[in-house]
Parts: structure tokens; C-alpha cells; sequence
């Protein structure tokens, strides 16, 4: 712990079970094309698949937020990434049972949405850590965390298609080693959550849910749509510029920029948050992001690549700041301040 109170070690630990647990969220897209051949499904079934994930991963935050203020553990945040690395690994083992297409599919369903709890309980808990063991650096912490998950949802579907490619849907039993590895990492290192002497009731966070609601709503609203206009364009901008006649490799080029340099950007806006202010950060990334983005699709060349890196930058800027300005706002419940921010309001807006 350095002098202004900064826990480096732990704050690491927290942010490599970050990047760990958001990795295996990234799972089943990557996964999709061989479900969707080895077990006959059509576009609408891929996509219930992810449906279920989100729900059970992001939507429901905000109960496990609630859960965590009132019992919050180290265990429980290891217990998480052991959670969603063993159902996620078991989508290894159901061409080994035998069922048709229909009973496959309906395992799988039920793997899926066990293993976004994994998510669901992880997040809440160790965002609300952060901060306490960031000291007067709060800002630089969550934003380190934030971009753990940034890398390990970027990084994932290039270990997980190999991995299949070589030992076929099998191969996905794998990918529990490394939440088991990282469960114990987290056992060991990570902070233990203080229990409050009187325990955070429903009636009490509603009283404080009541007291910060205008403010409360419009960072949710915020974040929604800041949710909405980047999972639109990772989604949309590839068959934008197959439109413009563009090759696939310059769109999969695009989102690289728009990936690396949103995690640069999460970075920058937590350290720029605890020098200027979290609420000018997140103003700056509302008023740079549209106009950027604009410049970006109609520029060419080396401009254009540089006005999207730019615009992926001032997008993620606003990410750690809001979670700490919702945090601030009930204090008391950080816990469900995260859940509403990274959970509930990032999963309706995607």
C-alpha cells in the first residue's frame, strides 16, 4: 500500500478477477457458429441463448447488489469466478449425453443462465471494494478493475476458438482451470468486506433510493446510453462498412481500435475523474463522443482510423466515474449502486 492509501496488490487481484469473470461472458459468442451446427439451432435459438445470459449476468445485478451490502464476503466473490467457470466449462459436456437437438438446447439454456449468476454476484462485491481499498485514488483503482474486464472480454474468444478447433466442443472443459486458479487468487488476496453493526434493510435502501431518485435516474439513464450506442456499433459498424464495400478485415481493424482505445480510455477517465471532478468526465465523454463518431464515418484514411480511436477513448471515459458518482449517491449500498450501474443499466442498454 503506497502513501496515499492505495492497495496495489489487492486492487490487482480484484482487476485479474475482473478480466477472469467478464472473459467467460465472452464465451458464447465466440461459441455460437459450433452450437448452432452441432446442435441444428436457427438465429432466433443463438440468440435466446444470449438473451438468457444477459438477463441472469447484467439485468439482475442489482438484487446481488443488494445481497452483497448485506452479506458480502471475500468468499463470495471467489465463489463467483468458480461459478461461472464451471457452468460455463460444462457446455463441453453435453454432446456427451446423448440427447437430441431439442434436450441439447435446453441444457445448454440452463448452463448459460446458471453461469451469468457467476457475473450477476461477482460484480456488485468487488466494484464496492475498490474504492475502500483505492484510498484517495479511487478514480485510478475502479478504473484499473474496469479495464481488467475490458481485456478479458477481448481476449477470451482468441483462446477459445483454438482450444475448440483443436479438441472440438470438448475443449471448453478447459476453460474452467483458469477461474479455479483465479477463485483461489481471490480467496487468498482479496480484501474482506467489512459487515455493517445494523444491516442495510429494504426499507432503508429504498429511503435512500428515494432521497438521491432524479440524480440516481439520470446516470442510469446515462449509462444506458452509453450501453446502447456502443453495443450498437460493435454490432453495426461491421455491416456498415461491408455497405461502404469495405473488406471484413478492416471492420474486425475497427473494433480492435475502438476495443484497445475504449480500455485506454477507461483508464484515463478514472485517474482524470479523482483530478477534475467525476461529473465534468462525464460530460466531456458525452459532448466528445457523438461529434467524433460522426467525423469518424465520413473521414478516410489514417484520419478516420485516428478520429475512432479517439471516439472509442471518449466513450469508456465516462465508465468509472459513473459507477463511483452512483456509489457516492448511496453510499450506504454501494453494493446495488454498482449493480444498477454495471449491471442493470449496461445490460438494457446492450
Amino acid at each position: 500500500m503506497d502513501g496515499s492509501g492505495f492497495d496495489k496488490l489487492r486492487v490487482l487481484v480484484l482487476s485479474l478477477g475482473h478480466m477472469v469473470n467478464d472473459g467467460y461472458a465472452n464465451v458464447i459468442p465466440a461459441l455460437l457458429p459450433l452450437l448452432r451446427d452441432a446442435y441444428a439451432l436457427n438465429y432466433a435459438m443463438s440468440g435466446f441463448i444470449m438473451t438468457v445470459f444477459t438477463i441472469t449476468s447484467s439485468v439482475i445485478q442489482p438484487v446481488f447488489g443488494y445481497i452483497a451490502d448485506r452479506h458480502g464476503r471475500r468468499w463470495l466473490i471467489a465463489f463467483s469466478v468458480l461459478w461461472i467457470a464451471f457452468f460455463m466449462s460444462m457446455i463441453g459436456v453435453v454432446g456427451f449425453l446423448g440427447l437430441d437437438a431439442n434436450g441439447a438446447y435446453m441444457v445448454l439454456l440452463v448452463l448459460v443462465g446458471l453461469a451469468g449468476f457467476g457475473s450477476s454476484s461477482y460484480h456488485p462485491q468487488a466494484s464496492s471494494m475498490v474504492p475502500r481499498i483505492s484510498g484517495n485514488r479511487k478514480g485510478v483503482g475502479l478504473s484499473i478493475f474496469s479495464a481488467g474486464g475490458n481485456l478479458g472480454y477481448a481476449v477470451m474468444p482468441l483462446l477459445v476458438v483454438p482450444m475448440v478447433q483443436l479438441w472440438g466442443l470438448k475443449g471448453v472443459l478447459v476453460l474452467f482451470l483458469p477461474g479455479a486458479v483465479m477463485a483461489m487468487f481471490l480467496q487468498r488476496y482479496a480484501p474482506e468486506a467489512p459487515q455493517a453493526r445494523v444491516q442495510p434493510t429494504i426499507g432503508v435502501l429504498w429511503a435512500d433510493i428515494r432521497a438521491v431518485i432524479k440524480p440516481l435516474s439520470i446516470i442510469t439513464a446515462i449509462v444506458c446510453a452509453r450501453a446502447w450506442l456502443f453495443f450498437g456499433l460493435i454490432t453495426f459498424l461491421p455491416l456498415y462498412l461491408a455497405a461502404q464495400g469495405e473488406p471484413p478485415e478492416t471492420a474486425g481493424l475497427h473494433l480492435f481500435i475502438i476495443l484497445l482505445f475504449g480500455a485506454i480510455g477507461t483508464l484515463l477517465g478514472g485517474w482524470a475523474s479523482d483530478r477534475y471532478g467525476r461529473k465534468f468526465i462525464i460530460a466531456l465523454s458525452l459532448l466528445l463522443t457523438g461529434p467524433l463518431l460522426f467525423l469518424s464515418l465520413s473521414a478516410h484514411g489514417v484520419l478516420a482510423w485516428a478520429l475512432m480511436a479517439l471516439a472509442g477513448l471518449a466513450l469508456l471515459a465516462s465508465f468509472s466515474p459513473a459507477v463511483l458518482f452512483a456509489q457516492g449517491l448511496i453510499p450506504r449500498n454501494q453494493g446495488m449502486a454498482s449493480g444498477i450501474i454495471l449491471g442493470f443499466a449496461i445490460g438494457v442498454g446492450g
